[in-house]
C-alpha cells in the first residue's frame, strides 16, 4: 500500500474518532490497558475493519483490534487481559459483544503460513479464549496488512509478510464455499443476517478481485441480483436489531440456502495471477 493510501486510512480512524466520542474514548481505555496489562510484551496495537472502511456504525459496528505481542501469552497476561476485557465493558457497556480483539506474536504473524499457534480471541458473542491459528487466517491477515492503522507500534507492514491476490482470492472462495453446507434451518436470525452479507461480499470480492465492506456489498447484490433484494434488505434490518424477527425462520432459513447456492453458483474462476495482482493494486 502506497503511503498517501496509508494517510487517508489514518484519515479514515481519525475522522471515526473525531464524530463519534465514544470511538475515541473506548481506544484510549483500551490502548492504556493493553499497556499496563502487557507492559514489555507488547509490540504495537493495530485497528481494521469498519472503523478503517468508513461504514462504521457507532450504534452496532464491532472494533477489531489485532495486538501484536512479543511472546505468545502466558497464563498471567491471558488473566490480565481477561480481567480488562471485563472492567472495559462494565465501565462502558455499550461496547458490550462489540469488541474483537486477537492476540499474536510477531513470529507467528510472521509464520502463519508455515506454523500453526496459539492466539488469544474475544470476539462478540464468544468469551476470551484460546484458538489455533495458521493459513486458515490469511483473509484476515491480509486485512490487516492493507487497511490496519497502528494505535501504537511500528507500521502493521513491517509485521506481515506481502500476500498474493491470487492467494487472497482463493482463500475468500474457499471461505464463503464453506457455507455451502451450513445448517440453515438451525440457524438464528443474526446467523442468517451475517451469512447473507458475509457471501454477498465474497462474492463482490471475487468478482471485482477487492475486498469490501458488508453494506456496500449488500448494495452491490441488490443491485446485480434484484430479486434477492428483499432478503438482502431483511438481512441488513437484522444486523441492526435481530430481536425483530418472528418467532418462526423457517421461511427466511430455506431463502438463504437458496441464496447461498445461487451467490456460490456465480462464482468467477480464479484469473491469472498477474492480472489479477495488477487489479488489486490499482484498486
Amino acid at each position: 500500500m502506497t503511503q498517501p493510501a496509508r494517510k487517508a486510512l489514518a484519515g479514515n480512524v481519525a475522522a471515526a474518532i473525531g464524530s463519534e466520542k465514544a470511538v475515541g474514548a473506548i481506544l484510549d481505555h483500551l490502548t492504556a490497558g493493553l499497556c499496563s496489562a502487557l507492559r514489555g510484551n507488547l509490540v504495537g496495537i493495530y485497528v481494521y475493519g469498519s472503523l478503517i472502511a468508513g461504514d462504521f456504525d457507532a450504534a452496532i459496528s464491532d472494533i477489531d483490534l489485532v495486538v501484536v505481542l512479543r511472546k505468545p501469552l502466558d497464563e498471567a497476561r491471558f488473566a490480565a487481559l481477561q480481567q480488562l476485557h471485563q472492567d472495559v465493558v462494565r465501565d462502558r457497556r455499550e461496547w458490550q459483544d462489540r469488541l474483537e480483539l486477537a492476540y499474536i506474536s510477531r513470529r507467528s504473524l510472521r509464520r502463519f503460513r508455515s506454523e500453526t499457534s496459539t492466539i488469544g480471541i474475544i470476539s462478540p458473542g464468544e468469551p476470551f479464549h484460546l484458538v489455533q491459528a495458521g493459513s486458515d487466517w490469511l483473509i484476515s491477515w491480509h486485512a490487516l496488512r492493507e487497511d490496519g492503522v497502528a494505535l501504537l507500534g511500528p507500521p502493521i507492514e513491517s509485521l506481515v509478510d506481502p500476500i498474493s491476490a491470487r492467494d487472497y482470492l482463493r482463500a475468500v472462495r474457499e471461505h464463503i464455499e464453506g457455507y455451502r453446507d451450513m445448517d440453515t434451518a438451525a440457524a438464528n436470525a443474526a446467523m442468517l443476517s451475517y451469512t447473507t452479507l458475509t457471501v454477498a461480499r465474497g462474492l463482490f470480492t471475487l468478482r471485482h478481485g477487492e475486498p469490501t465492506s458488508k453494506i456496500k456489498a449488500a448494495a452491490w447484490a441488490q443491485d446485480a441480483f434484484p430479486h434477492w433484494s428483499p432478503l438482502i434488505q431483511l438481512a441488513l434490518a437484522w444486523r441492526v436489531d435481530a430481536s425483530q424477527a418472528p418467532h418462526s425462520l423457517d421461511a427466511a432459513a430455506r431463502c438463504v440456502a437458496s441464496f447461498v447456492d445461487e451467490m456460490l453458483a456465480n462464482m468467477p474462476e480464479l484469473e491469472d495471477s498477474s492480472r489479477t495482482e495488477r487489479v488489486m493494486q490499482q484498486s
